[in-house]
């Protein structure tokens, strides 16, 4: 409860619903709640994101005073909730079989979210609350699991998976992109897996920046309409051109987090940080860095790629190419290694 009323405060909500107490269950899984919360990929981050993703529809704003937001109807029903024969405290398996109930509940809209059918994960629950027998939960582990290869994430390595990493050059050199007078951008590294690479890009201010850049351009919900970016002078687009003439962009809106794999070629970042240094020259200002990480899925077809980078505000504009067979060589070897029980610490190197 703690953790679910200081979500729910911390984040701005009017309401602590279910989706905040299926956080804070989660968040302090143990003994079986935690097999469970493993067998669904549950880890705290990813549900905090699914609520993250399931408030971008919410826009009143009741509750703006002093303390916890209040109790949603449907959370505070779930917190009565007994076992089947009326005994016993309110345990985990009973809060979350109340929580799953309703198939409008938050905590059922956030298991969507994540990819996550809320009825299997109810079958589940009624093994905790003594509704499913023995028998019964073997035989929906073989189906539900999502830590078998049918459930790999398309959107990202998977937790336990091991990468590659590849240089540019033999001397760890980055792969110049674009420059301006005020900003120069590289990738400094790609990381490889058996059916996705990723790679770190770097921008590094030259003078300082009139507007900060976005990697990351903000969604806009259309009503009945596929959602689209804001595209404004401080977007650092990003676009990837294979050999056989598809591309990935950071400006193309992806759907994440769930199972069902694409059509098309993807590009998502998967992490951001920007950091100060200080020059040590008092002629020099200090020097600002933003480092992201980017995730394309799946592997690009044998040739060249291209990549084209473009900053409007800071009059960026620029491409460079690499070889992807290094990449399909790399991620073949890799595969093979995870068959025989091996995995290769080094890798070569890319140009």
């Amino acid at each position: 409860m703690a953790v679910a009323l200081e979500s729910a405060a911390a984040i701005g909500d009017d309401e602590c619903g279910t989706e905040y107490l299926l956080l804070g269950v989660m968040t302090a899984a143990r003994g079986d709640v935690a097999e469970l919360a493993e067998l669904f990929a549950l880890d705290p981050m990813r549900v905090e994101r699914g609520i993250h993703n399931m408030r971008a529809h919410r826009f009143s704003l009741e509750h703006d005073g002093p303390g916890y937001p209040p109790l949603s109807p449907r959370a505070r029903r779930t917190l009565i909730t007994r076992r089947p024969d009326g005994s016993g405290p309110t345990g985990p398996f009973e809060l979350l079989h109340g929580m799953l109930g309703d198939d409008a509940s938050g905590a059922c809209q956030v298991l969507r979210e994540l990819g996550v059918r809320p009825a299997e994960m109810r079958r589940l629950v009624a093994y905790g609350t003594r509704h499913l027998s023995k028998d019964q939960l073997d035989e929906l582990l073989d189906s539900l699991d999502r830590r078998s290869e049918l459930h790999r994430p398309w959107w990202g390595p998977a937790p336990s998976e091991r990468l590659v990493t590849l240089a540019f050059g033999g001397n760890d050199d980055p792969l110049e992109i674009a420059q301006s007078n005020s900003a120069a951008v590289s990738i400094r590294s790609l990381a490889v897996a058996a059916q996705g690479f990723g790679f770190t890009m770097v921008l590094d201010s030259l003078r300082p920046w009139l507007l900060p850049p976005v990697l990351r351009p903000a969604e806009v919900l259309v009503p009945g309409q596929q959602p689209t970016v804001e595209v404004g002078p401080d977007t650092c687009s990003v676009e990837l051109i294979f050999a056989d003439g598809s591309s990935v962009a950071n400006t193309t809106p992806h759907e994440r987090w769930d199972n069902v794999e694409p059509k098309e070629r993807i590009l998502v970042p998967i992490g951001m940080r920007s950091e100060t240094v200080s020059m040590n020259d008092r002629r020099s200002a200090e020097q600002a860095l933003v480092t992201s990480d980017w995730w394309v899925w799946p592997l690009p077809p044998s040739g060249p790629v291209e990549v084209r980078v473009e900053w409007s505000s800071e009059l960026v504009q620029g491409s460079a190419k690499f070889d992807a067979d290094p990449v399909l060589y790399t991620a073949i070897d890799i595969a093979d290694d995870l068959v025989a029980g091996r995995l290769a610490t080094e890798g070569p190197s890319i140009s």
